[in-house]
């Protein structure tokens, strides 16, 4: 008897959280072995050799958004009518045009609907500005069609079942991140010096210039609390526009305690979690997930970030953390001199029962094609 297939589609996720999830999908569907697995790719090379997986590779979708379109619409619709899939889960926003398919599923991961972008971050990044006008109307196509759709968070699955009238909405947690404190908090250490580190890549949405107008207002007004101060962005020159655009603000405001490492590998990331005096500032507008949030709690490291929904959410919960306002470099400073002190207001997120709390229990639901998700 012929093995039931699951496609497994993520042909433009090459890089990132997005590709780890990916990978996650993978590992957790090939321990079906009474399932074939067929993974539709970029590159098979940015993927472990497993012998339950088939890969196929399709490197022209990333070149453009009409191969892409192209890619979703008319050649899935060839393949699943050639191959009659069980199972097609779509790992990448866009939901599918397939056909002799059981069940069907779309994971939504891009943030970019949430946001609300201006002209002059358009000058820095006319992609993302473009997707924050057109990626609900992706998001839209064919998504009623879909068995239940896949996020990351439950204000994002609140915003769905809003937005597109659907019923059939999973949430989904990134598999290593918990709610509740796992391990002891690290000892706050009441400290003259703090390390700050706000490891991102330089996209519009991060709200770096928050960071750098609070510099400068300490540097004109507290320069004993500015110079206890040492900042760490994981970027530096050159890397995009968005970077350059933040190290000529820094430097046209007289910035000097600024570290602009460039890009650090998960290693020199933890080292300098690892640090003594070390605090994760976090002000980004806009995430699906906020990965440094769960790391730096599985650390046990003090954490300062943007009062947002994702942030609670993402922290679950957990002692020392303190919130601001994203819009008030005024807010952040207050709330990172409560941060020295060792004063912390802690966050106590609880999940509601929509939550999938593992791949495991993703996976059930998916092969049992679930629809009962309230």
């Amino acid at each position: 008897m012929a093995k039931k297939i699951i496609v497994l589609s993520g042909v433009n996720m090459v890089e990132g959280g997005i590709l780890t999830i990916y990978q996650d999908f993978i590992r957790e569907f090939s321990k079906l072995k009474e399932y074939k697995v067929i993974c539709l790719v970029n590159s098979k090379k940015l993927f472990d050799k497993n012998n339950n997986v088939k890969f196929l590779e399709f490197p022209k979708t990333k070149k453009s958004w009409l191969k892409r379109v192209y890619f979703e619409y008319v050649t899935s619709w060839f393949l699943s009518k050639r191959i009659s899939p069980f199972i097609w889960i779509c790992l990448h926003d866009m939901t599918a045009n397939t056909t002799n398919t059981n069940f069907k599923y779309v994971y939504c991961h891009n943030p970019s609907p949430f946001y609300r972008s201006s002209i002059r971050e358009f000058k820095l990044d006319k992609k993302f500005y473009l997707f924050t006008k057109f990626y609900k109307k992706l998001y839209s196509i064919n998504i009623r069609k879909n068995t239940a759709v896949i996020v990351q968070q439950e204000w994002i699955a609140d915003f769905f079942e809003k937005e597109f009238k659907l019923d059939n909405v999973y949430v989904s947690r990134p598999e290593n991140n918990t709610f509740s404190d796992k391990k002891e908090m690290k000892d706050i250490l009441v400290s003259e010096k703090i390390n700050l580190i706000y490891p991102a890549i330089p996209r519009v949405f991060k709200n770096f210039e928050v960071l750098i107008e609070a510099l400068e207002i300490l540097k004109n007004s507290n320069i004993e609390l500015y110079n206890s101060i040492t900042l760490t962005l994981t970027f530096n020159k050159g890397f995009n526009k968005v970077a350059d655009d933040i190290i000529n603000k820094a430097s046209a405001s007289g910035i000097d305690n600024i570290c602009f490492s460039g890009v650090l590998s998960k290693d020199e990331i933890n080292n300098l979690y690892n640090k003594e005096n070390t605090l994760l500032v976090f002000p980004s507008k806009l995430e699906t997930w906020g990965l440094p949030l769960s790391e730096s709690k599985e650390m046990g490291i003090p954490i300062l970030v943007a009062s947002l929904s994702y942030a609670r959410e993402t922290l679950g919960e957990y002692k020392n953390v303190n919130f601001f306002d994203p819009n008030s470099a005024e807010d952040l400073i207050e709330k990172l001199k409560l941060s020295m002190s060792g004063i912390f207001e802690g966050n106590n997120f609880i999940p509601s029962s929509k939550v999938k709390k593992n791949w495991k229990e993703l996976t059930n639901s998916i092969l049992n094609g679930d629809k009962n998700v309230k």
